[in-house]
């Protein structure tokens, strides 16, 4: 029987601190900065009807009025699906682009078992007690910088 040669990698912080995940990282609050923004221009806007409409209760017809009242819910419901369907958007273009992070550590990790004689790699959450000499969490990250420094993350609509 072959003898075990163990390491360890702390999975998570690659995905955390590596140049790409940084760069995800950074995307990802531009565009979340820019749904804000249309967010709360599209609240200003809805205050403002309702005001106006506040403003018309008295002028128009009951039957006006509860018309253009549900012609404004329709347009507050509109965007509130918009806003959620951005959100969801959002969610699902992170998980993408840190699924090509994930993608990439694997052939990484593989080769630096196959160079160096390991068997088996443990991600650190699993071990309790490790000798820092078997974590190869340093050099997958190097290496895993050098190949892949930015991912694309793609625009919510």
């Amino acid at each position: 029987m072959p003898r075990a040669v163990v390491a360890v990698l702390d999975y998570t912080h690659i995905l955390r601190a590596s140049d790409a995940a940084k760069d995800i990282r950074r995307q990802v609050e531009q565009y979340r900065v820019n749904l804000r923004d249309t967010v709360q221009a599209e609240e200003l806007t809805l205050r403002n009807e309702e005001a106006e409409l506040k403003r018309q209760r008295n002028v128009l017809s009951p039957e006006a009025f509860a018309d253009k009242r549900g012609q404004f819910k329709a347009r507050v419901m509109a965007a509130q699906r918009r806003g959620q369907g951005q959100k969801r958007q959002l969610d699902q273009a992170i998980k993408t682009a840190m699924l090509q992070v994930q993608q990439a550590v694997i052939p990484l990790v593989k080769k630096l078992t196959e160079i160096n004689g390991i068997t088996i790699v443990v991600d650190k959450s699993q071990v309790l007690v490790a000798d820092r000499a078997i974590d190869i969490t340093k050099p997958v990250m190097d290496k895993l910088n050098q190949s892949l420094r930015t991912v694309m993350v793609p625009k919510p609509q």
